[in-house]
């Protein structure tokens, strides 16, 4: 009720605009327990892909 469709979060953030990023908006209900799995699988994969191609990722500030 209220929330966001991941279209509309996408839209305002305008990130069809940000080329030099990998990004995911992936619909969510904390309540109901959906989507959050699906995120952090998303999280997890790209980051993992990224360091086995040697693309440096950074968390906190800090590069990996």
């Amino acid at each position: 009720k209220g929330a966001m469709s991941p279209a509309e979060v996408c839209d305002a953030l305008a990130l069809r605009n940000m080329h030099n990023r990998r990004w995911h908006i992936q619909g969510a209900c904390a309540l109901k327990g959906e989507g959050l799995y699906e995120g952090l699988d998303w999280l997890a994969s790209t980051l993992n892909e990224m360091q086995a191609s040697g693309i440096p990722t950074s968390v906190g500030g800090m590069t990996r």
